[in-house]
């Protein structure tokens, strides 16, 4: 553990602790108590800790709110420390491909700059599943839950997650309007602002008749929430035509969507997520379309858009962020010294990455 490691480090366990003792903190993470009085000395003179007999303590607490118990210092670990976290967070994802990576890579490296570890779990979006591993992390003695339900509205889940005893976020799932878990946690990506973004773009290159072709998932509600909004803002025609891919080979359907398309007079189209938006390319272009001369396709999700045939112009979910902060929003529940704070429900916006598939109308 270096120099900077090993200062955050002090840092996070006196904001989950109050105070930090030179013997301890030397014995836990496998360096020599004159080590640690150095670095205190430098965080001290830095003013960031205020140094006491043995230790230090926290110059001020910041207040986060909520905190239902706070994870006593792990014993024992090697000379990084790797063995001995600070704390435990437990992320359960309903997928371990795909878009979910982003997110777990990023609540990796959030949790680890500041001295804890990630248990994961894969729900395979099943949600008897999801049910048992949220107990079973509990029971395991986890110090906060990361999670992302199965369904959007799960309602149920989130009935379970509010007993919890430890703070809970939610990750790329609303729980503002739900009946129950309204005061739960969440950070998700704002699909409704990323549909804005996307349209605006193909207006912006001329386009006006625009074609929607999606499967239903949690996201495609907001996605189609932040569409209407787009046109109207922009005074175009509503989205025709639209298709709702369903699960399993849909060669036929985009085929017979781009032929309603062409006749309708489309010369873009929105497609989610990035396999079937590769896959519509594809076809367009076995039809003998020129994308984008005939046809502009954009993607929305950014995980593999610019392996297809042409590279997509995508719409791109800040997923390592949405992990990142996920963690923080855990720890800083930890961490806290109030025991009364509103909910935090944060969406972060999205980017645009412009590929070859986009262009202007002609």
């Amino acid at each position: 553990m270096d120099l900077h490691d090993r200062q955050q480090r002090i840092l996070a366990e006196l904001r989950m602790h109050g105070t930090v003792s030179v013997a301890d903190f030397a014995q836990r993470i496998g360096v020599s108590p004159m080590t640690v009085r150095r670095d205190l000395r430098e965080l001290a003179d830095a003013g960031r800790v205020r140094r006491i007999h043995g230790g230090a303590e926290a110059v001020e607490a910041e207040a986060f709110g909520g905190v239902r118990h706070r994870p006593a210092p792990r014993a024992g670990g090697d000379a990084s420390g790797a063995d001995a976290p600070l704390f435990t967070l437990g992320l359960i994802t309903p997928d371990p491909s795909y878009y979910f990576p982003q997110i777990v890579d990023g609540a990796v490296e959030r949790t680890r700059a500041l001295g804890g570890r990630v248990v994961l779990g894969v729900s395979l979006y099943e949600a008897e599943r999801e049910r048992a591993q949220i107990a079973r992390m509990l029971s395991g003695g986890v110090d906060a839950l990361l999670v992302t339900t199965t369904v959007a509205d799960s309602f149920d889940r989130f009935a379970q997650l509010s007993e919890a005893p430890v703070p809970v976020v939610m990750v790329e799932r609303s729980v503002e309007h739900a009946p129950v878990g309204d005061e739960l946690e969440s950070v998700r990506t704002d699909h409704s602002a990323g549909a804005v973004i996307g349209i605006r773009h193909l207006a912006e290159l001329g386009h006006e008749r625009i074609g929607m072709y999606f499967v239903e998932t949690p996201s495609a509600p907001f996605l189609r929430a932040g569409v209407r909004r787009a046109l109207e803002r922009l005074d175009l025609p509503p989205v025709s035509p639209v298709a709702e891919v369903p699960e399993g080979d849909s060669g036929d359907l985009a085929r017979s969507f781009l032929r309603s398309a062409l006749d309708a007079g489309v010369t873009a189209v929105l497609a989610h997520s990035d396999h079937y938006a590769v896959e519509l390319t594809g076809i367009a272009l076995e039809m003998g379309l020129d994308v984008p001369g005939d046809l502009s396709i954009l993607t929305f999700d950014d995980s593999f858009a610019a392996l297809a045939a042409v590279p997509l112009t995508a719409v791109t979910p800040p997923g390592r962020d949405i992990g990142r902060l996920a963690a923080a929003m855990a720890f800083e529940r930890l961490a806290s010294t109030d025991t009364v704070s509103a909910a935090r429900h944060v969406t972060l916006r999205p980017c645009l990455t412009v590929r070859e598939s986009t262009g202007p109308r002609r």
